[in-house]
C-alpha cells in the first residue's frame, strides 16, 4: 500500500516512527523522509540504525502527537504523512491532528495510518484460552493504561469522521486478521503449514468491515 501511495522524490512525514525501519525502506525508494517520534531515546536508536542512509533522503526530529507544535513543517507541504502501527492510539481525539496535517500536507496528498482495533478476535481468543481474561478484554471498553499512558481504540468510522472536515477516506483494510498478535506468534511459527495458510489468507482481499475485528487497520485518506 505504501508503494501504490508514495513515489521517488515525493516528501512524506512519517509520525511515531520508532527505530525507523518503515522510514528506512521509503527513503531506500527514493522518497525523502521526516521521521519523527516523542521519544528522544528512540530517536538516537532510529539515527543509529539508519546512518547509513543519505541525509537528504532521510532525517529525524523530535515530534509528540499528543503536542502538536503550532509553527513546525509549516514552510513547504508535504505529499504524504504515515503513522504504523498503533502510533496514535495514544490520543483520544483526532480533529486536532487532523487540521494540524491539513494545513502540511498538500492537497490530493495522502495520508496513511495503521491503529489497533476496538475488537481484536484474535485476543479474545488466545489470551481467554490461557485464562487470561484482563488482557483478553483489553479493549473492550475503548481505552487501557499501558506503562502510565492511556490507550484508546477508535472505530474507523470515529477515526474517519474526526478527519472528515480535511480529508476523506479512499481504502481501509484488516491488518493481522488472519495473522495471530505477537504474543502468540512462536506457537504458529513452529508450524510451518499453518503459518503458511494465515499468511496467504491474510494477503487475500477481505472486506473492510472486518477491519475492527483484526489486530490493527489500515485506513488512507485523501487531502481535500
Amino acid at each position: 500500500r505504501m508503494a501504490a501511495l508514495w513515489h521517488a522524490d515525493e516528501s512524506l512525514l512519517e509520525l511515531g516512527c520508532g527505530t525507523g525501519e518503515d522510514a528506512r525502506h521509503l527513503a531506500l525508494r527514493g522518497l525523502r523522509v521526516t521521521a519523527t517520534d516523542a521519544s528522544p531515546a528512540m530517536l538516537d536508536y532510529a539515527r543509529r540504525k539508519n546512518s547509513d542512509v543519505p541525509a537528504e533522503r532521510l532525517t529525524f526530529a523530535p515530534l509528540d502527537v499528543m503536542h502538536l507544535p503550532p509553527d513546525a513543517y509549516t514552510d513547504t507541504p508535504f505529499d504524504g504523512v504515515l503513522a504504523n502501527f498503533g502510533a496514535l492510539n495514544v490520543l483520544d481525539n483526532w480533529q486536532p491532528l487532523a487540521a494540524w496535517l491539513a494545513a502540511r500536507v498538500r492537497r490530493g496528498g495522502s495520508a496513511a495510518f495503521a491503529l489497533m482495533s476496538p475488537a481484536c478476535v484474535w485476543e479474545w481468543l488466545w489470551f481467554g484460552a490461557h485464562g487470561d481474561w484482563r488482557t483478553a478484554r483489553r479493549r473492550w471498553s475503548g481505552k487501557a493504561d499501558f506503562r502510565g499512558v492511556s490507550i484508546a481504540y477508535p472505530l474507523p468510522r470515529r477515526i474517519a469522521r474526526d478527519f472528515a472536515p480535511h480529508f476523506r477516506v479512499k481504502w481501509m483494510m484488516p491488518v493481522g486478521l488472519y495473522l495471530p498478535p505477537s504474543e502468540a506468534y512462536a506457537a504458529f511459527e513452529a508450524r510451518p503449514r499453518l503459518w503458511s495458510l494465515l499468511a496467504t489468507l491474510e494477503r487475500t482481499a477481505t472486506p473492510a468491515l472486518l477491519a475492527r475485528f483484526a489486530d490493527h487497520y489500515w485506513i488512507e485518506f485523501e487531502r481535500r
